[in-house]
């Protein structure tokens, strides 16, 4: 009897491995490793699905040529026709020395004898920074170097990320619903730098970001750097930016020269989003963008976190500070004697007018959103007026007393 249920055992697991090569669904086969990134870290792997069927890949493995670990694809995570799913994580792989990626169905642990092989690679080191493996044509082509285009085809640059619900095939459960497929935030496209504080006044330097989608975004792993191949050492941040939105990443330590520089904005593969370069700072002021459809800063007052002020209008203080100047050295005119007037009568003439002929109100550029704001001087314009009709009136005294004094000594 024992015999007979031992070869009774034998016979139902070749029986069952025989059917299971003709049962096992095709879209094993048709789930391939389309790219891989080692480095930077978290290394990420991006799976395409070549067949005709949308390939449930719940529960399935990455790994590389040995060790103990190993990553688990998460439940209900579906791969539609023709698109693709990317993985961000510790995969393990080598940089410096060779290696192997490797791709399992569910039906055990890398480290199990039993387990499905799927689909693998072997290389020799690293191809660098931000530089990925990858297959041309996508899913059936050799592999080779490029940089890197996770989420994207490799030869259309199109996004290969289906996220919408379809039908679940037979080997989904009905009561789930696929989740999206991770995202890797150096997708992420309208975020702009909006405004950076690179001279703080008893504060430290910051620099405002705004979302411009409509939605919310969370960036991982994203870095503010200065000039490129110089200067300070990339400050690495991530942070969940509201729709339409702005977000304020506080630098601990100074990035920024005050007598100018450059600020750039990267993504985790350190793939340039934004930047912008300046000549000069002023000290408790910042630079803020004026809109979104340009690359134009100016000199704003802080407005962290909320709309950008408007622009600071430094000729303008300049001439009001003329102008007082000037007030002064006409009260102090009118004040001497008339003797004195005929002495130093010519050297005022010279006195500057362009600021009373100037009009007394300023239009500036709208500045991401905000409404145009009129600034005017109506108190000066008073005292321009009252001291410019006083200097006439003198003059005009002045005069008459002139041709008095002639017409008695008969001149």
């Amino acid at each position: 009897m024992f015999l007979l249920n031992k070869l009774f055992s034998i016979f139902k697991y070749i029986l069952f491995s025989i059917l299971s090569l003709f049962l096992v669904p095709s879209v094993f086969a048709d789930v391939r490793i389309n790219e891989f990134l080692i480095e930077p870290e978290p290394q990420a792997i991006e799976l395409i699905n070549t067949g005709s069927e949308s390939a449930d890949i719940s529960g399935w493995y990455i790994d590389d040529s040995g060790g103990t670990t190993y990553f688990t694809i998460p439940d209900n995570t579906l791969i539609f026709p023709n698109y693709c799913a990317v993985f961000s994580a510790n995969l393990n792989l080598n940089k410096v020395s060779s290696d192997t990626i490797q791709l399992f169905d569910k039906t055990a642990p890398p480290t199990s004898p039993s387990a499905i092989l799927i689909d693998s690679y072997s290389y020799n080191k690293s191809p660098g920074l931000g530089i990925s493996f990858l297959r041309l044509p996508d899913g059936f082509g050799e592999y080779s170097t490029a940089s890197a285009s996770l989420g994207l085809f490799n030869e259309k640059s199109l996004n290969c990320i289906k996220t919408q619900e379809l039908t679940p095939t037979e080997t989904i459960t009905p009561t789930n619903t696929p989740t999206p497929t991770p995202t890797l935030s150096f997708l992420i496209e309208n975020i702009y730098i909006s405004e950076v504080m690179v001279s703080p006044d008893n504060e430290d330097e910051w620099i405002e970001l705004y979302n411009n989608n409509d939605f919310d975004v969370e960036i991982n792993n994203w870095y503010i750097d200065d000039i490129e191949n110089g200067g300070s050492v990339p400050k690495k941040f991530s942070k969940k930016i509201p729709k339409k939105g702005y977000e304020v990443i506080e630098l601990t330590a100074s990035v920024f020269n005050n007598s100018g520089d450059t600020v750039r904005l990267l993504d985790e593969l350190h793939n340039l989003k934004d930047s912008f370069t300046y000549s000069s700072s002023k000290k408790g002021k910042t630079l803020g963008r004026i809109s979104f459809e340009d690359n134009i800063f100016c000199l704003q007052n802080p407005s962290k976190n909320y709309l950008n002020d408007n622009c600071i209008d430094e000729e303008n203080e300049t001439n009001d500070t003329e102008s007082e100047n000037d007030l002064d050295s006409i009260t102090t005119y009118l004040k001497t004697t008339n003797t004195q007037k005929s002495q130093t009568s010519k050297n005022y003439l010279n006195i500057k007018t362009k600021n009373y002929l100037a009009i007394s109100t300023f239009d500036k550029p709208e500045v991401l959103g905000t409404t145009t704001i009129i600034k005017s001087s109506n108190n000066k314009e008073k005292l321009l007026a009252k001291s410019l009709s006083l200097t006439s009136l003198s003059y005009s005294l002045l005069t008459l007393l002139t041709i008095s004094l002639k017409i008695k000594l008969g001149v």
